[in-house]
């Protein structure tokens, strides 16, 4: 079952032993409870949400696009820059063919750019979703236990029940999705070693 971003609150308020919410909007709340459960919530989800989709590539939260080059070229070393999508939280790879084969193209980000000397860029990539119902269970986990790690000391005063819901997910959570998501993506491409690579090429890599 998809959770909603109530529902991913609530049980992040409950990990932590707080009063749940029936909407962020504190002006509905009835208590001083759940006035704070909700201004807390408010204040802590969308970095909760950003951080999650950083720490791991979700499949539900991928995405691809071919970038954009921008006019002003960088100063030294690259000749392109090219604009992130405004939805990109982290990158996955870079490709300068939309076969996506690994030339082991180099490039760096620096700001919402990618500096390259690629003519073309592909980029795969994490994004922020439009609604947070999108994300698998695993992800949804993820993303509650982040949130709960930074509701439980305004809460409840408990840096060690911080440690503890960051060792979940360290330990348990991460390497399930680890695990499935390995199984879920299928690629009879494999990196070749720069000596194959150079004998394509035609010339050595150095």
């Amino acid at each position: 079952m998809s959770l909603t971003k109530i529902d991913i609150c609530n049980h992040a308020l409950l990990k932590v032993g707080a009063d749940t919410i029936a909407s962020l909007d504190t002006a509905q709340a009835v208590d001083e409870g759940t006035i704070r459960s909700a201004k807390l919530c408010n204040i802590f989800f969308d970095q909760s949400l950003e951080e999650t989709l950083r720490m791991y590539p979700w499949n539900s939260c991928t995405k691809r696009a071919t970038l954009s080059q921008l006019t002003d070229a960088p100063v030294f070393k690259y000749a392109y820059a090219y604009q992130l999508p405004n939805d990109c939280v982290r990158v996955i790879n870079v490709y300068d063919n939309e076969k996506a084969y690994d030339t082991n193209l180099e490039y760096v980000i620096e700001g919402r750019q990618v500096l390259t000397n690629a003519k073309n860029t592909f980029l795969r990539y994490v994004a922020t979703p439009d609604t947070v119902t999108i994300l698998d269970p695993l992800a949804a986990s993820a993303l509650i236990c982040v949130l709960a790690s930074k509701l439980c000391t305004p809460l409840q005063l408990d840096n060690k029940m911080q440690q503890q819901l960051l060792g979940e997910l360290e330990t348990i959570i991460l390497p399930q999705a680890r695990s499935i998501d390995t199984f879920e993506n299928k690629s009879w491409q494999s990196e070749d070693s720069e000596w194959i690579q150079s004998r394509y090429l035609g010339d050595a890599i150095i």
